[in-house]
């Protein structure tokens, strides 16, 4: 784990979720956090106990349309543990977003395991803004019923979401 020592800006921090679909939540933390890094890396992984909607390859190319405004972010595919990913990759720091006090002790529980399996990776965990209650569970379940996603999901990516999230 190396930082950055000259600005004591993060090297590398790296955003992991399913993103099923991603929200205007994710990208608010990665437009927020992404100032204090060279990279952010937005990194997409499945979770055996969630079934995506979409398959993985897709929603890294859609996430990838909604962040290409933003230099220092990029998109990947992650497999298998998150910690072996951060040992492999060199990354600095994880990034979560937690929108209330029972994200916070999961997240956090999530941080020690990742910190002992990663080598020491921290994880710095970022609490929601006004978006709190924008999730990806509540926009799957607004877009199969055709409602509308307004400013729950990004622009770029907002008819791509309706047509693949519709019953």
């Amino acid at each position: 784990m190396q930082k950055n020592e000259s600005s004591g800006s993060i090297s590398l921090a790296v955003f992991p979720g399913t993103f099923d679909p991603f929200t205007a939540g994710h990208l608010d933390l990665v437009e927020r956090v992404r100032r204090f890094c060279s990279e952010m890396r937005i990194v997409v992984f499945d979770n055996d106990a969630k079934t995506p909607v979409m398959p993985k390859d897709a929603r890294v190319a859609l996430i990838s349309r909604a962040v290409e405004h933003l230099d220092n972010v990029t998109v990947d595919r992650g497999e298998g543990l998150l910690a072996d990913y951060c040992v492999r990759h060199g990354v600095d720091v994880i990034v979560r977003g937690v929108r209330n006090a029972f994200q916070f002790e999961e997240e956090s529980v999530m941080a020690e395991l990742n910190k002992r399996l990663g080598r020491g990776v921290e994880t710095m965990l970022v609490p929601a803004s006004e978006l709190r209650h924008v999730s990806s569970t509540l926009v799957r379940e607004i877009a199969r019923y055709g409602g509308d996603l307004g400013e729950l999901v990004p622009d770029a990516i907002r008819d791509d979401i309706e047509k693949a999230y519709s019953v």
